[in-house]
């Protein structure tokens, strides 16, 4: 039936030799997709994921789990696959200490799913909006995504894995202080990260990412979910100005809400605007600055997630090759599901 549903009409159009050309197309591309996930190491300290380079970020977060020897922290905003759940459960049987911490004001019926490990509902001002997977506090995994198959499979999504004991627990211990003041950073020969804990380095992030902008001197690429913070607008139509290639892609449906205004004023100085023309999300929060600067998170461009919200903001400097290049295949990626916002 398979052969037949995908194959048939491109054998009545191109003649029998064309099926194993087909064939051989169809697996080569979907490859990526079912390859086991690259977890981070100390020899290679960074692993990037993303849906739109093809890596199957449910197999990512399943993975990183089983990797788990001592202890699994996972932060998430809601919901939680079954299968996941279902392997976190096995784990904590096998002795692994697990902790999951979710927003528990958003979710109220997140404990109906009766879970014989610790799970820590929080009920701060804002959501605790943070999806963090960190493993025997020696690697961790960021990024926007979720730990829901929409999430893994329909929506835009970006994982980043970083190895590292110190950047690992600190990162943990954030997790539990929502005013954490604390400057996270470490260098790796594929770059330097700094990780800014939201909302209690709020000004600091939101500080540093306006500067980064201020800074460009050819190029600011944006993918962002939702954007309506001021000071960020401003920071791109003053590049814009001054000659800086700014192009800025927000989710379709964030654009006819919340990030209504703020395309409006983008594209009356000149800022094209993009949004994605498929049905899931256009769930990155992301920008990468003259191919140098590369930010993302957990955090969307908006007050709240900067002021309220359990979020956080990460900032990655002096990219290796290898990095800076899959950073930008993930930005490709996502541009092939695009379209100019209407007038």
């Amino acid at each position: 039936m398979f052969k037949d549903w995908i194959f048939t009409p491109l054998l009545k159009r191109r003649g029998a030799n064309f099926f194993p050309i087909a064939l051989a197309l169809l697996i080569f591309s979907a490859w990526p997709y079912f390859r086991a996930p690259t977890l981070p190491t100390q020899e290679s300290p960074f692993a990037l994921y993303s849906n739109q380079t093809e890596h199957n970020l449910e197999k990512t977060i399943l993975a990183s789990v089983k990797e788990a020897k001592k202890k699994i922290v996972l932060s998430t905003f809601g919901e939680v696959d079954l299968d996941l759940l279902a392997l976190l459960k096995e784990r904590h049987e096998s002795g692994i200490e697990v902790i999951l911490h979710y927003d528990a004001k958003s979710f109220p019926k997140f404990l109906r799913h009766d879970l014989p490990f610790k799970v820590v509902g929080h009920r701060e001002k804002g959501l605790m909006h943070q999806k963090i997977v960190a493993v025997d506090e020696e690697f961790v995994v960021l990024g926007s995504t979720n730990l829901t198959p929409s999430s893994y499979k329909i929506h835009d999504n970006f994982l980043m894995g970083i190895f590292s004991r110190g950047l690992s627990e600190k990162i943990v211990d954030q997790l539990c202080n929502p005013s954490y003041l604390f400057l996270i950073e470490e260098t790796f020969h594929q770059g330097h990260i700094t990780f800014w804990s939201l909302p209690g380095m709020h000004e600091s992030a939101l500080q540093s990412l306006v500067n980064a902008l201020n800074g460009a001197k050819s190029s600011i690429n944006c993918l962002i979910f939702t954007f309506t913070h001021p000071k960020l607008v401003e920071a791109l139509v003053a590049a814009q100005r001054r000659g800086v290639m700014v192009e800025v892609t927000i989710d379709k449906k964030s654009a006819k809400g919340a990030s209504k205004e703020v395309i409006s004023r983008l594209k009356s100085h000149g800022v094209p605007v993009y949004v994605n023309n498929h049905q899931g999300l256009m769930h990155h929060k992301m920008c990468l600055i003259d191919q140098e600067i590369f930010f993302f998170g957990s955090a969307n461009w908006t007050k709240s997630a900067f002021e309220k919200n359990r979020d956080y903001l990460v900032r990655i400097d002096h990219l290796d090759q290898e990095t800076k290049q899959e950073i930008v295949r993930t930005f490709e990626g996502s541009h092939r599901f695009k379209k100019l916002y209407p007038h």
